[in-house]
């Protein structure tokens, strides 16, 4: 075949076929990527394991490792909302948390308050905490 005896509209679908061939690299949101990064990393078995072990339900129902997954990305998304949204007055070193059912998601902005730029999952079993006003 030689692309020189094409017509501008044979050219124009040769490159169309060529570009579904070679697709441009789909570019992922960072804050995606970090989200996915802790799905993959945390011990969600381990979280499960514990909660068996201490006869721990959500609303009565027993928690799979997939509703832990789901309730997790859902409080790291809504921790990154709320940075960014309502509490952006507050000073940028401030991580916003949200937090359901034994797990906390945590978010902090850039100095400009307009990206992301850390997000943290832990699962809580106990805490306590005391201060003095002043």
């Amino acid at each position: 075949m030689n692309i020189q005896n094409l017509n501008p509209q044979e050219l124009e679908q040769l490159q169309t076929l060529l570009n579904k061939m070679n697709p441009q690299p789909i570019e992922i949101d960072p804050v995606e990527k970090m989200i996915e990064g802790i799905i993959d990393n945390f011990d969600f078995n381990q979280v499960q394991h514990a909660m068996d072990l201490l006869d721990w339900k959500w609303r009565g129902e027993y928690v799979t490792v997939d509703m832990l997954k789901e309730t997790a990305k859902q409080l790291l998304r809504g921790a990154m909302k709320s940075r960014l949204g309502e509490f952006k007055n507050e000073h940028y070193e401030m991580g916003i948390v949200n937090g359901t059912g034994g797990f906390e998601a945590k978010a902090w902005c850039d100095e400009t308050k307009t990206k992301i730029v850390a997000l943290d999952l832990k699962f809580i079993l106990e805490s306590w905490d005391e201060s003095i006003e002043e």
